[in-house]
């Protein structure tokens, strides 16, 4: 992603260091630079409220897909809608379940594997506590990712494996059918 550009960078620091380091960032590596003054924790807390945006855009679009399923709607018009709707992120963490990738083959690997997004979480769970404040959709997306890990010793999981959790609260089996049909052709 660096090479095409497509990086999106947070600064923070000295300005002397941003100068230094600003001819390599914008038309270079970044498609966007996101200046954060002198305090460098604001870029820290920067990142971790994007992982709290990734990981509930998962959470919630396993609720729609599980919904979806559940009353016959169907995944593949969500996800037509969701693409419509909301564009190419959120179809492509979409397709990240309805394709399977939330548990990949046994001998594969996970896209982003499940431990690191719980790290991840746990301390943006501990960050807004300290500041006095609740992430509740995060805190549900936690609880579905500690369940999806007893699956873990089969095979490796995505961070959206809270998928299956969600599935099985729903009286599904934790692997969907796209899940199924890709391992029977192994």
């Amino acid at each position: 992603m660096a090479a095409a550009g497509k990086l999106i960078f947070v600064t923070a620091g000295p300005e002397s260091a941003i100068s230094a380091i600003s001819l390599y960032l914008n038309g270079v590596m970044a498609r966007s630079v996101i200046p954060m003054g002198a305090d460098v924790t604001k870029s820290s807390l920067l990142k971790i409220a994007g992982n709290i945006v990734v990981v509930s855009f998962m959470e919630v679009l396993s609720e729609a897909h599980v919904f979806a399923e559940k009353t016959g709607l169907g995944s593949p018009v969500l996800e037509n809608m969701i693409s419509d709707m909301f564009g190419p992120v959120l179809e492509s963490y979409s397709k990240r379940i309805t394709s399977g990738s939330y548990a990949p083959p046994p001998d594969s690997k996970a896209g982003f594997d499940v431990a690191l997004a719980m790290k991840d979480l746990r301390h943006a769970l501990t960050c807004a506590k300290d500041a006095g404040t609740k992430l509740e959709t995060s805190e549900a997306a936690l609880r579905h990712m500690e369940k999806a890990r007893e699956f873990e010793a089969v095979r490796p999981l995505d961070s959206s494996s809270m998928y299956g959790a969600v599935r099985l609260e729903a009286g599904l089996n934790f692997y969907s059918d796209a899940c199924k049909e890709r391992d029977a052709k192994k």
